[in-house]
């Protein structure tokens, strides 16, 4: 009898652990990319694992990794250390292309966009005083690009590349800038952001600075030239310098959440389906505004030639958006 209770409690551990190992397994995990610690991306994300994890706890589990931003995220997913990420558009179009930051590399064609997270504008900023009206004017002056290695420093010398401009280009990060900019050190500086950055909406409550908006031939060689790139309005009102009260025109690139392809297509929809929910989407506008402007804005992607993710291709046709052929592949 004692030797029968003894295998009948074997037989129910071992029933057990078959049913608690097949419950586990049902949980998917998945790291994702993010930026700097402190920095937006670092908390986009955060707040969004932090959400998927919590309505989907028996089916996800996401960790947000840390990462130096787009660049380090695009080199990440690549190697497979993450499934997903978010990637600026000139990044994204390197690394498809293996050319750039990525020459030399394979390129890599496991890109697979799922949503459009946002424009960054890319600011070009003289003082009022200056002669400096239009992107050619910047020939010969000294123009702060941002630190080496940072988003502003690759999105200028592809810029200035395009157009012929041949700058004397400077390093320092922003807050220098705007300083070296009001001491008369640099003619101008280019300061990607929404559309301005802390450091020159500081600038302009003691100086009148200029917004230098790009001539319609300059519109029209980037559109030819630079795929990723377009161009838009910021609205009166909305970011300080001489003709504020005015609409102006100024570049802009966007950001997207990628997954790799080898991401199951039910664990994409389902992160976009919890994330773009108006209620959650409306909470995580309140932690990082990205989320607000998040969306299926996907035409540069046409003009790179990078697809959409199955996941997320079902997801966005299924909310009546219409997706241009090439990318659904």
């Amino acid at each position: 009898m004692k030797t029968r209770k003894m295998v009948m409690a074997g037989i129910g551990m071992l029933l057990f652990g078959l049913v608690s190992g097949a419950n586990a397994a049902e949980v998917q995990k998945f790291v994702w990319g993010s930026g700097p610690m402190g920095g937006l991306w670092r908390i986009g994300v955060g707040a969004a694992v932090q959400l998927i994890n919590e309505q989907y706890k028996d089916k996800y589990f996401y960790t947000a990794a840390a990462s130096g931003g787009g660049l380090e995220n695009a080199r990440r997913l690549a190697s497979g250390e993450f499934d997903t990420a978010w990637v600026n558009a000139n990044i994204m179009e390197e690394a498809w292309t293996g050319t750039g930051l990525f020459e030399g590399q394979k390129a890599n064609k496991d890109l697979r966009a799922m949503i459009f997270m946002g424009d960054q504008t890319v600011c070009v900023i003289t003082l009022a005083k200056s002669p400096i009206k239009s992107y050619k004017d910047l020939s010969g002056k000294k123009v702060n690009v941002g630190p080496p290695g940072s988003s502003g420093g690759t999105i200028a010398k592809s810029v200035f590349k395009a157009l012929g401009v041949d700058a004397k280009l400077s390093f320092l990060n922003q807050e220098g800038a705007a300083q070296g900019l009001k001491d008369g050190h640099l003619d101008a500086a280019l300061a990607p952001g929404d559309p301005f950055t802390p450091s020159f909406v500081e600038l302009a409550r003691s100086t009148t600075i200029r917004l230098v908006e790009p001539s319609k031939a300059e519109m029209e060689i980037i559109d030819k030239k630079i795929p990723y790139m377009d161009v838009k309005v910021i609205a009166p009102n909305t970011a300080p310098g001489e003709n504020a009260d005015k609409p102006r025109n100024s570049f802009v690139w966007g950001q997207y959440w990628l997954a790799r392809p080898t991401m199951p297509a039910q664990a994409v929809y389902d992160a976009l389906k919890v994330t773009q929910e108006p209620k959650n989407r409306e909470a995580l506008t309140k932690v990082m505004s990205l989320w607000a402007v998040s969306g299926p804005e996907f035409k540069p992607l046409v003009k790179l030639g990078i697809p959409l993710h199955p996941g997320a291709a079902k997801y966005w046709q299924e909310k009546g958006v219409k997706l241009a052929p090439e990318l659904i592949k």
